[in-house]
């Protein structure tokens, strides 16, 4: 668990201080760590661990805590990455508000922003996005879909469909508009592949 936050929080304090006034040790180190998309996934992280443990007094005691936190954390941030989502390190939430995660399993390197949705309609199964995946604010991921490796879902997009790796999706329903393999939102991979 402490090594998977670890990933995600080095993630998201490398791709936060770029410009010149982000460079004090507060802008750079601290601030990334008081946002609340990294609330999110601390408690993600947390409920994956609790759930996990062995021990039966242990358990009950973490998942007593775990579900008083991400009530809390939702409460607060709007933000709910449900706990049985099998994420991979270098997960990063910006912003807040809006945002719901029931994925399958999502490899590293995600990016979340705000008004994204990723879940099952209708009992249809739940998304499995790649790594490296970038979810542009307000789009929506739905259904028993795969998303590839090293894609971008531009704002407001509506996946119902697979998408290939290596590619940008635009629109409702979402279709491809770029094979570039190199994408400026794409930056700062947890595991380079």
């Amino acid at each position: 668990m402490f090594e998977t936050i670890r990933a995600d929080l080095n993630r998201k304090i490398r791709g936060y201080g770029v410009r010149p006034q982000d460079q004090t040790f507060f802008r750079k180190r601290i601030t990334p760590l008081l946002e609340f998309g990294s609330l999110a996934v601390i408690v993600h992280r947390f409920g994956r661990w609790a759930y996990s443990l062995k021990i039966p007094g242990a358990r009950q005691l973490m998942i007593g805590v775990y579900l008083v936190v991400n009530a809390f954390c939702l409460a607060i941030t709007g933000i709910h990455v449900h706990r049985e989502s099998e994420i991979g390190p270098g997960l990063v939430v910006h912003n807040c508000s809006c945002i719901f995660v029931l994925a399958k399993r999502i490899g590293h390197s995600c990016t979340l922003n705000q008004g994204v949705s990723v879940g099952s309609i209708r009992g249809t199964g739940r998304p499995t996005l790649g790594n490296n995946v970038y979810l542009g604010a307000g789009c929506k991921v739905m259904g028993g879909v795969t998303v590839g490796d090293n894609v971008v879902v531009s704002a407001n997009s509506l996946v119902v469909a697979d998408v290939p790796s290596n590619c940008t999706v635009m629109g409702v329903p979402a279709r491809i508009i770029s094979r570039q393999t190199v994408s400026p939102y794409l930056k700062s991979p947890v595991v380079t592949a």
